[in-house]
This record gives C-alpha cells, sequence and structure tokens, in this order.
C-alpha cells in the first residue's frame, strides 16, 4: 500500500530518482533541466535545515514511487505580509502512475502549508510541449489560481553550441548569423566598479530589493537570512554588484545548471535582477559583466523570467530576447483566496 510520508533519502538518492523520471518521460522530446546535488542541497537548503517538512514523498513499501518538493519563503501579496513556499519537481514514477498519488501528495502538502500557517503555494504548469504532462486549465472551469501565462528573456551565449543543442533549428541558425552582431562586450576598466557580491554587501542588497519589491502585487520578501542564502552563502548561486560612488546600487543573481535538448549543454538561469537604483550606464555594465562571466564558465544561453521585476530597456539594450510565454504561473491559496491581479507585476523565482 502506497504511503504519503516525508522524504527520507539521501541527496543523492533524490536527484537520482528526479532525473531517472524526467529523462524517462521526456528525453528526446522537450528540453528538461538536468538536477545535481549542489542545486538541491541549496534549494532545500539540506545542510541546515533538517525538517524537510516541504520534501513530500509517496512509498511503496521502501520503494520511493513519487516526490513533490518546495521551499518556504515569506511573500508580500494583497494580503499582506504572510508565510508562503514555492513548489515544483512534482515526479511520479511510471510504474505508479494512475493510481491517485497526485492529488494526495497536494492534500498533504496543502495540509502541511496549514499547519505553518501558510497562505499562498506559488508553482508553474509547463505548457510548451505536446508532451509536458503538466495540469492544464479545464475547458470553461472557473479556476483562479491559474494566474497568467509567463515566458522567458533569453540571451544566447554560444551561437553554434546553442544551434547543436536547440530543439528549434530555425531559431538556432538565427541565432547563429545575428549573434556576431551583438558579442557579449569584454570585460573593460572603467569607472562603474562591478565585483562579486560580498557579505558586507548584504544591508544594501536587502534594501534595494525590498525598495524594488514594494511596487508589484506580489514578490518574496526577502530578509537578511533569506537574502544572503540566495546571492551567495550557498556556495552554488553567484551574484555580482555595481557599485557607484562607493555605493552598491544593483545586483544580478544567477546560477548555472544543465539542460538536455538534443544536447547537454550548461544554461545560466538568473533569478533576480535588481538595478532600480543603478544609472544607465550602471545597468548595462553590470548586466554585460554577468553575461560575460556567464559565458567564461560554459554557459550557452541565459534565462530570465518575464514576469515584470525587472526594467525591459536595459535587457534589450543588453541584447536578450522576450520569448513567447511558454508556462502558466499558479498561485494556489491555502485557506483564504487571495486575489492578485493578473496584469501587474511580479517577482518569482524559476524553479
Amino acid at each position: 500500500m502506497l504511503q504519503i510520508d516525508t522524504y527520507r533519502g539521501s541527496v543523492e538518492q533524490l536527484t537520482s530518482f528526479l532525473n531517472e523520471v524526467w529523462t524517462d518521460s521526456y528525453a528526446g522530446k522537450m528540453t528538461i533541466p538536468n538536477w545535481n546535488c549542489s542545486y538541491l542541497s541549496w534549494q532545500f537548503r539540506l545542510n541546515v535545515d533538517p525538517s524537510r517538512r516541504n520534501l513530500i514523498a509517496a512509498y511503496d513499501g521502501d520503494t520511493l514511487a513519487a516526490v513533490l518538493l518546495g521551499t518556504s519563503y515569506p511573500y508580500r501579496s494583497p494580503a499582506g505580509l504572510h508565510g508562503g513556499s514555492q513548489w515544483s519537481w512534482l515526479s511520479v514514477h511510471k510504474n505508479y502512475r494512475g493510481q491517485g498519488i497526485t492529488p494526495a501528495l497536494d492534500r498533504e502538502r496543502i495540509a502541511r502549508q496549514k499547519a505553518a500557517g501558510s497562505k499562498l503555494i506559488v508553482s508553474y504548469r509547463y505548457i510548451g510541449s505536446r508532451y509536458s504532462l503538466a495540469e492544464r486549465p479545464q475547458h470553461m472551469a472557473k479556476d483562479q489560481k491559474f494566474n497568467r501565462k509567463i515566458g522567458f528573456w533569453a540571451r544566447v551565449l554560444n551561437p553554434d553550441k546553442f544551434l547543436q543543442w536547440h530543439w528549434n533549428r530555425a531559431e538556432g541558425y538565427l541565432s547563429k548569423a545575428v549573434m556576431p552582431l551583438f558579442p557579449v562586450p569584454a570585460s573593460a576598466r572603467t569607472d562603474i566598479q562591478v565585483r562579486p557580491f560580498a557579505r558586507d554587501d548584504l544591508d544594501a542588497c536587502v534594501k534595494l530589493v525590498q525598495e524594488t519589491n514594494a511596487k508589484l502585487v506580489l514578490s518574496i520578501a526577502w530578509d537578511q537570512d533569506s537574502l544572503s542564502h540566495q546571492l551567495g552563502s550557498n556556495g552554488f548561486s553567484q551574484t555580482l554588484v555595481v557599485e557607484e560612488a562607493g555605493r552598491v546600487t544593483g545586483f544580478v543573481n544567477f546560477h548555472l545548471l544543465k539542460f538536455r535538448a538534443r544536447t547537454i549543454e550548461t544554461v545560466a538561469v538568473i533569478d533576480m535582477i535588481v538595478i532600480g537604483k543603478a544609472s544607465s550606464r550602471s545597468r548595462t555594465r553590470l548586466l554585460n559583466a554577468a553575461l560575460a562571466q556567464m559565458q567564461d564558465q560554459g554557459a550557452i544561453l541565459a534565462l530570465k523570467v518575464r514576469s515584470g521585476d525587472s526594467p525591459s530597456w536595459p535587457m534589450y539594450m543588453t541584447h536578450f530576447i522576450p520569448e513567447r510565454p511558454d508556462s502558466l504561473l499558479v498561485f494556489q491559496p491555502v485557506s483564504e483566496k487571495i486575489d492578485v491581479p493578473k496584469s501587474g507585476s511580479v517577482h518569482v523565482l524559476w524553479r
């Protein structure tokens, strides 16, 4: 008999299970991440949070059948400042599909979030491929949890490898033809200083992101602890800051992850672009420096979820392209309904 429980294996076993399920379901059909232990340890704070309350699993005896995984964040929404969480990685082994595991995992998730005082669950449903097993809104259904369609800003960093990797050959050839006109500028000495994030920058970065997100209809309410973990104390993600007149005025935070399409290549996933206090020249300088660092580390592509939390003009100036929306952003209330305007800008992470 299947039992819903807290995941009790190692991070290595979890990584292996996720990659097995995703590869079996999607390899050769659509682009998928290749999860790794460092990424999962960072996401779930496995080294510092032993509770694992957001790591939910289904077991058949000692056999892992499925997982649903999340990370807790405080959110600021129309309901005020409150607890919340972001979930992803729903993975059901092919031998256990059709047995009602997904609804059971969701019921357990709701119960745990309610017990923790959380009000909102954030997640995505990928609809960019007919092969995706993600939930879709039923025709004419009035399910308000599907808030909006959402896509990416994309910047090709290696057109040759991008062409071999990408499923869409036409886009690949276009990038190969156009990218020589828009190379990532080499680092140069200027009066604008861009450097790696340091612990002493944390107060300034917290203030910058709080001021930026105050204008949004929904955002993660970053504080000292959560932002420190996000920006670099974890040893996995990377952050560059821009400094003007001795003052930090912006930062870019990203991580590198392998993605499987036709081939397996490194992609840079940008989580945060916070540049509201930076001058126009500094914004461009910071973004180009971050792109150069990604390129130096082997990334063939940079992606940033396009949700209105960063200004568009600097993205165009550094040759990002807005891709068509391919996912649904889902805001699922835990108990009381929270009306998040569908047209307002939000700050969410891609997970």
